[in-house]
């Protein structure tokens, strides 16, 4: 099945550099509120204010692993007081955490700023809709791509949980070089991943996530016809889902949902559940969602897996869950992927449109199904 011309068209306008706040983003909305209206939808613009302080607060961290190894792993060797050495170290990454916490919560302003940003917002009828399609509009670029931050978490935290380990151990006795250097190594290379989290305007952010407003945009087209589905097309995911954020705090957490982040058009399909707080009655319907999701991939000749969200990985479906909602997300790439996303490579050229129209197919499908 060929790709809708419009969606070959609004995907090659979409995919450039869109950080939150810049006049690229304001032109990427404005084409999607058009796209929506034509559909029948009735758009609504919601804007907030959002703050680079979740990204800060990464960046804290990574510097203040960074500093407080620096300054560990020489009193780990030294024959010094045992507990004085714990007692110092402890305290150096204790302050690196506050610090990071403190900033992450907005009550120490360390660099951050502040910018506007806006929902989209798109309903029919007047009603609430029962089941709502999400993605973000938004993009960023990095130092290092999304592959290189999670290769540098693990370091961070083994290289972080290794220096506490030997803390206590350095209590007894003072420790040899070969078993301090590998941990002191481990932790200063994550700590230099996590430092360098400034945003950059540089990501055309065609995977991520061009190519899920795309999908979402497809399924609504699909769906015009429904009073009981709702399109949520967020801002500043990348500053840490503040769009999901400021969606949740002026409306009622109601009714299902597919987040759309992340596909590309090539590897795996990934569906990963949402469920909200457990004793909540519509809980099974994320499991339900997911079941059918898989169920219509397949159908069609995709390979898909369910599985968990992995630790450490937010998506505006960690929001809406949070706030009671259930729901999933699908993505679908593969190692490859993750090595361009947030990178100056995640272009259009690479991705073909065909995937995300194919997988805005598979979820109306899914929503028919559910919704009847």
């Amino acid at each position: 099945m060929p790709a809708p011309s419009w969606a070959a068209e609004l995907f090659e306008q979409i995919a450039v550099p869109r950080m939150a706040g810049s006049p690229a983003l304001e032109a990427v909305e404005d084409a999607v509120r058009r796209r929506l209206a034509g559909s029948g939808y009735e758009v609504e613009h919601q804007a907030f204010q959002v703050s680079t302080s979740r990204l800060r607060a990464v960046a804290l961290a990574g510097a203040g692993l960074g500093w407080s190894t620096l300054a560990i792993a020489p009193l780990l060797i030294l024959p010094l007081p045992g507990w004085s050495v714990a007692l110092i170290g402890l305290a150096a990454l204790a302050l690196a955490v506050i610090l990071a916490v403190g900033v992450w919560l907005g009550f120490l302003p360390f660099g951050v700023h502040r910018t506007e940003s806006a929902n989209i917002v798109a309903t029919r009828g007047g009603g609430e809709p029962a089941f709502w399609l999400v993605a973000h509009a938004d993009s960023k670029g990095q130092r290092f791509s999304l592959r290189g931050r999670v290769i540098g978490a693990a370091w961070a935290a083994v290289g972080g949980g290794g220096l506490v380990l030997l803390l206590m151990i350095r209590i007894t006795i003072p420790l040899p070089i070969w078993i301090v250097a590998p941990v002191a190594l481990a932790a200063l290379a994550g700590a230099a991943v996590l430092s360098a989290s400034a945003p950059r305007g540089d990501s055309p952010g065609a995977v991520d996530n061009a190519s899920g407003v795309v999908a979402a945009l497809v399924a609504a087209d699909r769906l015009q016809g429904r009073n009981d589905v709702g399109i949520l097309i967020t801002g500043a995911e990348e500053y840490g889902m503040e769009g999901a954020r400021a969606w949740v705090r002026v409306r009622p957490a109601h009714g299902l949902f597919v987040n759309f982040d992340g596909i590309d058009s090539r590897g795996v399909y990934r569906v990963m559940e949402h469920r909200p707080r457990s004793g909540t009655s519509s809980e099974p319907s994320a499991s339900r969602a997911a079941t059918e999701l898989v169920g219509v991939l397949h159908e069609r000749g995709h390979s898909a897996l369910r599985r968990r969200l992995p630790v450490g990985v937010l998506v505006d479906g960690v929001v809406l869950a949070g706030a009671g909602m259930a729901g999933v997300t699908v993505s679908r790439g593969d190692w490859h992927t993750l090595a361009v996303v947030h990178t100056a490579r995640d272009t259009a050229a690479r991705v073909d449109v065909l995937a995300a129209v194919e997988t805005g197919e598979a979820v109306a499908e899914v929503v028919t199904r559910l919704l009847g």
